[in-house]
């Protein structure tokens, strides 16, 4: 980051995201769920990132995918910042025509 200086703390703000929602029928828990692994993988210091999600619904189904989407994340985040991947939500990064193996063995 360019705010950072070596041998210095980080100067950048904390941030946090809040992600509402209420019905799982009308908001599905899928793009609930990749919105919050989005805003994990942000290319941010990740202590000065908090992501905060209110259901008010109480939706079962919507704290189940959450709770399947966390153990993603554990290789999701990593793998993004690891390899520069963009865009950093996995809907859109799958869902391109890419040959992923043009130009290898």
């Amino acid at each position: 980051f360019r705010f950072e200086k070596e041998g210095e703390p980080c100067q950048l703000a904390h941030v946090d995201f809040f992600v509402s929602t209420v019905d799982p029928l009308k908001e599905p828990p899928l793009i609930t769920a990749n919105t919050v692994l989005s805003i994990l993988a942000v290319d941010y210091p990740v202590e000065k990132v908090s992501c905060y999600v209110s259901d008010d619904g109480s939706g079962m189904l919507t704290f189940e995918s959450l709770v399947e989407k966390a153990e993603f994340a554990r290789k999701w985040v990593p793998f993004c910042k690891k390899y520069a991947i963009e865009p950093r939500a996995p809907e859109l990064y799958f869902s391109q025509k890419i040959d992923y193996l043009k130009d290898k063995v």
